[in-house]
């Protein structure tokens, strides 16, 4: 198989795809050039390139940048987050001990309930 050579520092997709890391396919790097990636704060993150007749050129430099200016925008994204976490548990109430249920309020409650059915027997039979 013959390997094109590199010059100027240009190298092709093919060639891109084979030393970036995660091993992407040649047709992965041509999506990151033609349609970016989505970084999480929603910008859209290009690989740039360089087309000359119908071959796709990009370099290491750019391939580099494109990896970096993803994950710049990403470490924005999730530093906001953080810090929409830490103004809402600010904003929280202290954490407020429930008072524990006794024996005595659950014959309170029991009682209470046995009234209201004694209630509800005595208007049923009255006809209401």
């Amino acid at each position: 198989m013959h390997e094109q050579t590199v010059t100027s520092g240009h190298i092709t997709l093919t060639q891109a795809a084979k030393i970036a890391p995660g091993r992407p396919s040649t047709n992965c790097l041509w999506r990151w050039c033609r349609r970016g990636v989505r970084a999480r704060d929603g910008q859209r993150v290009r690989l740039q390139h360089l087309r000359i007749g119908g071959k796709i050129f990009t370099t290491l430099g750019w391939l580099e940048e494109f990896g970096r200016h993803l994950a710049e925008a990403d470490t924005k994204y999730f530093d906001l987050c953080e810090a929409a976490s830490h103004a809402a548990a600010a904003a929280e109430p202290p954490f407020q001990r429930r008072r524990r249920r006794s024996k005595q309020d659950d014959r309170a409650g029991q009682a209470a309930g046995r009234e209201l059915d004694d209630a509800q027997r005595e208007l049923e039979a009255a006809g209401i």
